[in-house]
């Protein structure tokens, strides 16, 4: 640490000496000047018109080129909706550059001075929200989601990119790392009013940490408007229980400071079901079923401020807290015949009665930095969980008792954090450095008590547990990335070490994650992009932890302690013209973590064990294009083939199956009279599975309405999913000899849900979120 330090410490003193040659401009309407993003802005050699350096504006429309001669250069602006646009620049600041409405162009493809919902930008692509006719019925971050090429919001919430991996999220390019809980909350809550543009990453580079395989940038809609503002949001959903999401954010701009308050607050009930048919080492055929009903009382609340204290120098302050107060009711029978499925062998329901609470504090100072070409990220951060559970466990067979648990559970998860990002405009390209170091400790304290012959309450030795976990990491990286004609590079390497300590087991590994970007730009309009990266996914503390997590009375999940690190290997190759994208991956995954299932013949337990499996292989390919028939029919469909196959173990068998799926998706939008949006949404994925599971296809249909007043400060909107209610997850066994069952989940998808949106004050300033680190989205905060 003490060389990174010193590192720092001489780029910074050396900052003054570099070059700092720009061009920068904005493009704005002709019109009513306001500003154009996400423009296609080349910089052209005057002599030759050869291109220099490429680049899409940002969502206000302002671009900035470095790193080349001063001297006078060709400017080429072109987006869908205007006229190409061309102008003589010379370096420095060329101010407003104004582009024309192609009105043929609009006739057929857009509405006038609205942006293409989809754009190709390096490693990146960019989804144009506000104003976007294609998101205006989504009723929040999740609709949007589901349109994007390669992301696939799942049924418990969760989202997946590819098919395989969970993508970091980030707010305005920091990471807001939550538990699925957290984050659902927190993404109900923006709508596509509030954000400006959404940027997918597939394959991120070495500058990240090496657990992001991929990641989805929020960027939050922004102005420099003094005063006040504030957006109010509530939604009520309806399947069998209600669900209620509201949130109230407020913000205040002084010329120096800029405050922000989120409140958020949670109430009603959740649904799961969970079935699962397992032919026994008997013969005999049982039958489980489990409801479990989650009563929620949760609230939050953030606190930032920004402090503007010099001219291009920030100081940012955060404070976070997360209450989660759950009343949980599962209900489970487990029915069993013999081989006939005719006569009763017994007949059981249990009663599971817990409420769990869960405590997330966290604060954060960040200080920014900018000297003309230049920029320091310097951030801390502390973090606290503290979770309690006590559960009530009755089994029953008609009358009787069979069995009596009771557990009580305390976690607590203490995380700090540092981090230095630096980034510098020399040897015509830039360089970019950083250095983090985190260190985290987790406590974990599992009892279980029986009910003894005595009716008194003993200590079940079997299933109580303590485990303690430490981790320290430290890591550290460096890139550079540079533009020649049509050119446009970036390589990068980062280098990560561990420290660990679970339980009587201490683990030391150091992995290089090198990775490289070549962008190569056909026109303004078309682009290739070769990327490699290699990055890495340590096992977080829910799967190291060796405590029974029960699903039903016969079926529970076991931590592993001793799981190791995999490692991922990726190339992938994408091209985009205009709004169509294709893009081609390959890969191998080392030391996948994977649950299996373990059948003990002699009680009938299934429980899922936490494993590395030797490797994964995996490729697929990805087509993504939007139609517009009409100025008020807007399409957008994507296409995704993929094929995997992984070395699975089991009893002494190594299984190499290899799995291809597709996925279809797509939304149609339709423009109504009266300023309404109606939005048709559906999904279908074909038969996939892994290893040892077959997974049925699935697939769901939403439909939304949408409608707006007060010139768009209120926003009213209705959405009914999954109206075939034909989204369930279906799991069979593949090698039935070894192991007869098949399971499924219930998420309760098929809902009714109004959404009512109004904003108000003077200002649309908004402050940045309070971030959260890597370590806290692996403690399951």
């Amino acid at each position: 640490m003490v060389r990174v330090s010193l590192f720092f410490s001489l780029l910074i003193l050396n900052i003054p000496a570099f070059s700092q040659t720009v061009l920068r401009g904005k493009a704005v309407d002709d019109k009513n000047h306001s500003g154009i993003g996400f423009v296609t802005v080349s910089l052209l050699s005057l002599k030759d018109t050869a291109l220099i350096q490429g680049q899409v504006s940002d969502s206000a429309g302002f671009f900035q080129f470095s790193g080349m001669p001063a001297g006078t250069y060709l400017l080429r602006l072109s987006t869908l909706g205007y006229k190409h646009t061309w102008k003589l620049a010379e370096t420095g600041d060329a101010g407003e550059i104004p582009m024309a409405a192609d009105a043929s162009l609009l006739e057929e493809v857009v509405v006038a001075g609205e942006r293409p919902a989809f754009q190709r930008s390096g490693d990146k692509l960019v989804l144009n929200i506000s104003g976007n006719k294609l998101f205006a019925a989504s009723a929040n971050t999740f609709d949007i989601l589901k349109k994007v090429p390669g992301l696939e919001v799942n049924g418990d919430g969760t989202i997946t990119m590819s098919g395989r991996i969970t993508p970091g999220v980030f707010i305005d390019g920091k990471p807001v790392l939550m538990n699925a809980e957290e984050l659902q909350q927190y993404l109900a809550s923006l709508t596509p009013e509030m954000i400006a543009s959404i940027e997918v990453i597939s394959n991120p580079s070495s500058r990240y940490d090496g657990e992001y395989k991929g990641i989805i940038d929020i960027k939050l809609k922004r102005d420099q408007t003094l005063g006040w503002k504030g957006n109010a949001l509530l939604s009520l959903q309806r399947n069998n229980y209600t669900l209620s999401d509201n949130t109230l954010q407020l913000s205040y701009k002084t010329g120096k400071v800029a405050y922000t308050a989120r409140l958020g607050y949670r109430a009603g009930t959740t649904v799961h079901r969970y079935a699962a048919l397992q032919h026994q080492a008997n013969t005999n055929i049982m039958a489980t079923n489990t409801q479990t009903l989650s009563g929620n009382n949760n609230f939050s609340y953030q606190l930032g401020a920004e402090y503007s204290f010099r001219k291009g120098q920030r100081i940012d302050v955060g404070l976070r807290v997360f209450n989660l107060n759950r009343d949980v009711d599962a209900f489970n029978t487990l029915f069993t015949t013999d081989s006939s499925a005719k006569r009763t062998i017994f007949h059981t329901y249990s009663i599971n009665t817990s409420a769990p609470k869960q405590r997330n504090y966290a604060a954060n100072l960040n200080y920014t930095a900018q000297f003309g070409e230049h920029q320091l990220d310097l951030l801390g951060s502390v973090a606290k969980v503290s979770n309690r559970q006590y559960e009530d466990i009755q089994n029953r067979e008609a009358e009787t008792l069979l069995d009596y648990w009771k557990t009580a559970l305390k976690n607590e998860i203490l995380i700090r954090m540092a981090q230095a990002d630096l980034s510098l405009k020399v040897w015509k390209g830039k360089v970019g450095a950083g250095a983090k170091f985190a260190y985290t400790t987790t406590k974990n304290d599992l009892r279980y008590d029986t009910l003894l012959a005595n009716n008194d309450f003993g200590l079940d030795s079997s299933r109580t547990n303590n485990f303690q976990y430490d981790e320290y990491i430290s890591a550290a990286y460096v890139s550079y990335e540079r533009s020649w004609r049509k050119w446009n590079y970036t390589l990068s390497v980062r280098a990560e070490h561990t420290h660990s300590v679970a339980g009587i087991i201490t683990r030391d590994y150091l992995n290089w994650l090198p990775g490289f970007l070549f962008t190569y730009t056909i026109d303004p309009t078309q682009q290739l992009h070769l990327s490699y990266s290699r990055r890495m996914t340590r096992p977080n503390f829910v799967q190291l932890n060796p405590f029974r997590f029960y699903l039903s009375p016969l079926n529970y999940v076991v931590g592993n302690p001793q799981l190791q690190p995999s490692q991922t290997n990726m190339l992938s190759l994408t091209y985009s013209h205009k709004s169509f994208n294709a893009a081609i991956q390959i890969g191998r995954e080392l030391s996948p973590m994977a649950r299996y299932p373990e059948y003990d013949s002699a009680t009938n337990e299934l429980e899922y064990l936490g494993r590395n499996l030797p490797y994964g292989d995996f490729a697929g390919i990805e087509l993504s294009f939007p139609l517009s028939l009409k100025t008020w029919w807007k399409m957008q469909h994507s296409i995704r083939g993929a094929y995997r196959k992984e070395q699975t173990p089991y009893h002494e068998i190594i299984y190499t199956i290899p799995i291809t799926d597709y996925t279809l998706s797509g939304s149609q939008v339709f423009t109504l009279p009266h300023a309404i949006t109606f939005d048709l949404t559906y999904y279908y994925k074909s038969r996939s599975g892994n290893g040892i599971y077959r997974i049925k296809p699935l697939s769901s249909i939403d439909l939304s309405l949408q409608k707006s007043w007060l010139k768009g400060k209120l926003n009213a909107k209705i959405s009914y999913y999954d109206i075939l209610d034909t989204y369930r997850v279906y799991y069979i066994f593949r090698e039935k000899q070894i192991l007869n069952n098949e399971l499924s989940h219930w998420f309760g998808n098929r809902r009714v849900v109004a959404t009512l949106n109004y904003s108000f004050g003077r200002s649309t300033h908004k402050g940045k979120q309070n971030s959260k680190n890597e370590e806290e989205n692996r403690a399951g905060m």
